[in-house]
């Protein structure tokens, strides 16, 4: 072979060689990616992202795109030519894919980076219940006992300036506990102290005094009661004249005018019964910080309706909310 063909063959060669290493290198590029693309700050409405200088990229910008994660659509949001961006007025809590090319050259380079924003937690509607509270019977000192009480029956400790009778007083007071709220059809209150037992009926205002039978059991005195109020114990029995008289048998009630109101309107600070009459039947509960519209007063009684029933309640253990309410 002559040196003429020899050398055109060695550049034939040659042009083959650099066109393969060129089309190589444009390869390459094609599958470039924006160096170190990162997420350097996240808010409830804002994603921060940062990257490194791309080689390559030496007299463009960036250009940065942004769309829902599952999804195909992607937006511009902007551009710059440094190398950090901030986008804003984002939802909170949502999933979105970012992407970030080289500005008139995307082959030269681009990235692709999935956030989620900030906050999120669902809103749930507030919904205000009544929550009764813990049970206090089992809680009471050793000196006293409380038994048969079911869920949400209270018990409280309470002294002689809450009794206030001065004739219940002159007797030798000793102890006391109230019972309210939820009660059953009998409860034995019992102390661990020799007296006698009278029970003031939470039923009225002022609270009506009478002798509670008394037995003993166990070293204790103790006496039923069947409706909300305070047992005492005292250390001497009432005379004759002093006694306070026992509730009339069959719960023969004073006879009072039924006053009608027009615009009264209260909310209860404390559980009361609903009773189908003053002072009788229980039909129900109006619970604690209950609005209820009343309708009459009937001596120590609230003619109410709650939640679609019309009864009696107590007269006091209330806020005035609206009206002349007696």
């Amino acid at each position: 072979m002559n040196r003429g063909k020899l050398a055109r063959l060695f550049q034939s060669a040659f042009f083959i060689l650099l066109a393969a290493t060129l089309l190589s290198a444009n390869a390459a590029l094609a599958q470039g990616e924006i160096n170190n693309l990162r997420v350097t700050d996240v808010e409830d409405k804002s994603i921060t992202l940062s990257w490194d200088d791309t080689p390559g990229s030496s007299g463009y910008g960036y250009d940065i795109f942004i769309g829902p994660a599952r999804g195909n659509s992607n937006d511009p949001v902007g551009g710059t030519d440094g190398t950090s961006y901030i986008i804003n007025g984002l939802r909170p809590g949502t999933d979105y894919r970012i992407i970030v090319v080289i500005t008139g050259n995307p082959h030269l380079g681009h990235s692709v980076i999935t956030v989620r924003t900030g906050g999120a937690k669902r809103k749930l509607k507030k919904t205000v219940r009544y929550t009764p509270p813990d049970v206090t019977c089992p809680h009471l000192p050793p000196r006293v006992a409380v038994y048969g009480y079911i869920e949400n029956t209270q018990c409280q400790m309470v002294g002689e300036i809450v009794i206030a009778k001065t004739d219940l007083i002159q007797r030798g007071f000793i102890d006391a506990v109230d019972v309210w709220s939820v009660m059953p059809d009998s409860l034995e209150v019992c102390f661990r102290n020799e007296g006698w037992l009278v029970f003031l009926d939470a039923a009225y205002a002022p609270r009506m005094v009478m002798e509670l039978e008394h037995y003993h059991r166990d070293g204790m005195t103790c006496g039923v009661i069947d409706r909300a109020g305070t047992v005492a114990l005292l250390r001497e029995a009432a005379t004759p004249d002093s006694a306070p008289q026992p509730e009339p048998e069959g719960n023969i009630l004073p006879i009072f005018d039924a006053i009608p109101l027009s615009d009264c309107q209260i909310k209860l600070e404390e559980t009361l019964f609903l009773r189908a009459e003053p002072a009788g039947e229980i039909i129900g509960l109006v619970w604690l910080n209950s609005e209820v519209p009343v309708f009459e007063i009937n001596g120590y009684w609230y003619k109410v309706e709650f939640e679609g029933v019309t009864g009696y309640i107590s007269r006091y253990h209330r806020e005035v909310l609206r009206g002349g309410c007696g």
